[in-house]
């Protein structure tokens, strides 16, 4: 059920679904007795589920006319190196800082993206260069190395917000993006994990395999079905859907902090 809600979202909004997959595994590890690196795994199998499946999201797209290269691969660039910037910082901070910082973030997100789509404030962007694109993926990355998400659930609101790009656009572009920066937080994380004892069976470093091609398994065929829905919705609607759909992701991580604490 995860693996599906995950690949829908991610075909729908041009995220990886790993605010919904993240928690699941920290719970389900946790439950299992894994609580020391419940995070860290969970965040890092998160990006694993992530890389196929932004992969198959950007093939669906390139059939129409949504993704733009250039802009995706320099946020991708970017995002590589800030992904093994977060992915260090995750497995040194504590988790509830995670939970908290995350849910912040996403509560002012869905903020500024209304004011920005119905106030005169619309009007103000910033231009798109290769300066910006770079900033914007670096930061991106480490966002994504910390959380263990695509970047998209970050990167698709701020173009669409501080760029003032259409949001079918950037949902093409941050899908493509979430390849490169999903490859590097799964290979920072393989490579921090090794050695460390006590990992859940089928582990390579923090990432584990039996997770991985469970939730891979269920939310590829989701995808599609998340494109094709996302691609016939206005762009009012998708924008409005998406604000609510942050909200919802917030206050569930905040709930969870106050279980965890």
């Amino acid at each position: 059920m995860c693996g599906i809600v995950a690949g829908f979202l991610a075909g729908l909004f041009g995220i990886g679904g790993g605010v919904v997959m993240v928690p699941v595994m920290f719970i389900l590890l946790t439950d299992l007795g894994y609580e020391e690196h419940a995070m860290a795994m969970s965040v890092a199998t998160s990006a694993a589920v992530i890389l196929p499946t932004a992969l198959v999201g950007t093939i669906k797209m390139n059939r129409g006319s949504n993704i733009s290269y250039w802009p995706a691969v320099i946020l991708g660039a970017g995002g590589i190196i800030g992904s093994v910037i977060g992915s260090t910082i995750s497995v040194i901070i504590p988790k509830e800082i995670h939970i908290a910082a995350f849910s912040g973030f996403l509560i002012f997100m869905a903020i500024w993206m209304g004011i920005k789509h119905w106030s005169y404030l619309d009007r103000y962007h910033l231009s798109e260069s290769t300066t910006v694109f770079i900033i914007l993926g670096i930061l991106v990355g480490i966002g994504a190395g910390l959380f263990g998400i695509g970047g998209g659930v970050i990167l698709t609101p701020v173009l669409t917000s501080l760029v003032g790009m259409n949001i079918h656009r950037s949902i093409g572009i941050s899908l493509t993006a979430m390849v490169f920066i999903a490859s590097g937080t799964v290979l920072s994380y393989i490579l921090l994990g090794t050695g460390i004892q006590d990992l859940f069976p089928f582990s390579i470093g923090y990432v584990n395999i039996l997770f991985m091609v469970l939730l891979v398994c269920t939310s590829i065929p989701a995808v599609r079905l998340g494109v094709r829905t996302g691609q016939k919705t206005s762009e009012k609607n998708l924008l409005l859907l998406f604000i609510c759909m942050l909200m919802i992701l917030a206050v569930r991580m905040l709930f969870s902090l106050f279980q965890f604490t």
